[in-house]
């Protein structure tokens, strides 16, 4: 039988599934490697019927506390993959370190108590300045932790600073799945995409300093592609996971790895080998992408052709050196405000679901 593009896809990095609901998992004709979630898929899942039942129940235990009741949705899907499942803290806690030690710890608890050890799961973190000065706290203390809502190379190297395990780009802002003027609509993604320099400059980067301490640097989860052709792409531009959303692992499930689909998409005609740990060994950008390390789009036109210096202390004070560069560009700027405000919304639709759980069960 004919090979699906999702099974070519897994041919040469990871899956991961955004999806919480382990009926995703389960579809796929193998285990994903993660579950990520966020705000906004988490909050979508309390909601539906069919999980009323265990809403309730961690209501009961937990009360309001918050997002700790979603931790036993993840580790309910656990069995369904072959490695982490991952919460996302809070948007209204990431400018604040504190803010973020306190949910991570609770989540740290959370997990314990549904029996989940810290090398089955992850906490996802936006990668802002004080953050990511949390993050390289947990690290330290064996709590797992992604970057997230990262859209620029001081975003990357600060998690790398952080000791994170993971990061997680945006290839898109959420915008753009609402507002079709903001989404890209070039052929070759890999190439026209102006987020896929950015990428390369991270990769590349992180092969610098691979290459000079010898330590492995965060592992990209690439998150928020359209469509199915932006998810080849960041195949083909080196992200060693893609998490992918419940539409499109169905629609990439059900295409077939054949002569039209390969025509479409040239790079499924000749796939490279597997990545493989140590990532970033000797790694290099193949030549149809080498224009990248030298260009970003999204900088403007007043871009001085200089890439963030990798050894600048991007977490000292506080984490100021990251924020004043994520201040200065414009679109990390626009971005991070596009998605922390819909993970917002996720966080009220969540709150409203269990205070009206909170209500019923006073009511009784």
């Amino acid at each position: 039988m004919t090979r699906s593009l999702l099974e070519a896809i897994e041919a040469v990095c990871n899956v991961d599934v955004d999806a919480v609901d382990p009926a995703v998992a389960k579809a796929m004709p193998f285990k994903p490697h993660n579950q990520t979630s966020n705000q906004v898929i988490c909050s979508d899942m309390m909601v539906q019927p069919k999980y009323q039942d265990l809403l309730t129940s961690m209501v009961r235990k937990y009360g309001e506390q918050g997002w700790e009741e979603m931790v036993q949705f993840c580790a309910n899907n656990l069995e369904n993959v072959t490695n982490r499942v991952l919460v996302q803290v809070s948007p209204s806690r990431v400018y604040d370190k504190d803010k973020v030690l306190e949910q991570c710890y609770a989540y740290d608890r959370a997990f314990r108590d549904a029996g989940v050890s810290r090398d089955r799961y992850a906490i996802k973190i936006s990668a802002t300045g004080p953050a990511m000065v949390a993050a390289a706290q947990l690290n330290r203390e064996g709590i797992r932790t992604l970057g997230t809502s990262i859209f620029s190379l001081p975003q990357a190297i600060a998690a790398s600073q952080a000791g994170c395990l993971y990061i997680s780009p945006y290839f898109n802002e959420v915008a753009a799945y609402s507002d079709d003027s903001l989404m890209h609509k070039g052929s070759d993604p890999a190439m026209t995409h102006p987020m896929a320099p950015r990428l390369i400059h991270i990769l590349e980067a992180y092969a610098q300093l691979y290459e000079e301490t010898g330590k492995e640097q965060p592992i990209i989860v690439i998150a928020s592609n359209a469509n199915i052709g932006e998810i080849i792409a960041t195949a083909e531009l080196g992200c060693q996971h893609i998490t992918i959303l419940a539409h499109h692992m169905r629609e990439l499930q059900e295409t077939p790895l054949d002569s039209p689909s390969m025509a479409k998409y040239p790079f499924l005609q000749d796939l490279p080998s597997k990545k493989q740990a140590p990532y970033y060994a000797k790694l290099k950008t193949a030549e149809r992408l080498r224009g990248h390390s030298t260009s970003d789009p999204m900088a403007g036109p007043g871009w001085n052709g200089k890439l963030a210096d990798i050894h600048t202390d991007y977490l000292a004070d506080n984490g100021k050196a990251l924020s004043e560069a994520m201040t200065a560009d414009e679109v990390v700027v626009k971005k991070m405000r596009d998605v922390l405000g819909a993970f917002i919304g996720g966080d009220a639709k969540a709150k409203a679901a269990i205070e009206q759980e909170v209500a019923k069960l006073r009511a009784n």
